[in-house]
C-alpha cells in the first residue's frame, strides 16, 4: 500500500464535504488493501502558506484506519474549533500532513531528571494525563519547542496543569509517527 493512498484518502475526504457527495469507495479500497481495516490513530493536519489551518486526531487506536482518516481529515477541515471551517480556495491551496501512530508506551519515572532521561527530543509524541487532565503532542512540536523544558511547559498547559506540573507525577506514554505531506493542489 503506498503512502499516497492514505494521503488521497484524507484529500478525497475533504473533497467529499464541498462536493456533497461520496466519492471514496471504502469496500473496493478494504477489499485491495485490508491494512485499512486494522485499528491505528492517525493525526490529520493542514497548513496554509505553511501556517497550521487545522488539525484533529486520534492517539490511541480505536477505529479502522480508513474510518480514523476520514472522520480526521473532515474534523481538521471543518471542526477545528481554532479555525473557521475551510473555505475551497483555502483546501486548494493547503498542504495535508498525515501522520500514522505507533502504540503509546508508557514512560515509568521516578524524578523529573529520569523521564528527561527516557524523552527522546525531536522523535518522542508525547502524551501526558493526570486525573481528568489530558494532553498530546506530536513529535512535529518538537520544530517549534526545541527543548524538554519548553515542551513540556507548553503540554503543561494545554492539559490544564500549572508549570510545576510534572511534580504531580503525570502517567507519560509516548509514541513514534510516521508522516508524510503532500502538496497543494493550486500553488
Amino acid at each position: 500500500m503506498s503512502e499516497s493512498l492514505l494521503l488521497k484518502l484524507a484529500r478525497e475526504s475533504i473533497t467529499e464535504v464541498f462536493e456533497a457527495q461520496n466519492i471514496i469507495d471504502k469496500e473496493a479500497l478494504l477489499a485491495e488493501y485490508p491494512v485499512l481495516n486494522e485499528p491505528v490513530a492517525s493525526f490529520v493536519t493542514l497548513y496554509l502558506d505553511n501556517e497550521l489551518r487545522g488539525s484533529a486526531g486520534s492517539i490511541i487506536p480505536s477505529k479502522p484506519l480508513i474510518d480514523d482518516i476520514i472522520y480526521n481529515a473532515k474534523k481538521a477541515a471543518f471542526e477545528d474549533k481554532r479555525f473557521a471551517p475551510l473555505k475551497t480556495s483555502e483546501y486548494l491551496q493547503s498542504q495535508v500532513e498525515l501522520s500514522l501512530l505507533t502504540p503509546p508506551i508508557q514512560v515509568y519515572y521516578d524524578s523529573i531528571e529520569q523521564l528527561q532521561e527516557q524523552i527522546v527530543i525531536g522523535e518522542d509524541g508525547v502524551i501526558l494525563t493526570y486525573e481528568d487532565k489530558q494532553a498530546a503532542f506530536l513529535p512535529q512540536i518538537w520544530s517549534q519547542l526545541k527543548d524538554f523544558d519548553s515542551f513540556f511547559q507548553h503540554l503543561l498547559h494545554e492539559a490544564g496543569l500549572g508549570r510545576d506540573g510534572l511534580k504531580l507525577h503525570p502517567d507519560i506514554h509516548t509514541f513514534k509517527v510516521e508522516k508524510q505531506i503532500d502538496e497543494p493542489i493550486l500553488s
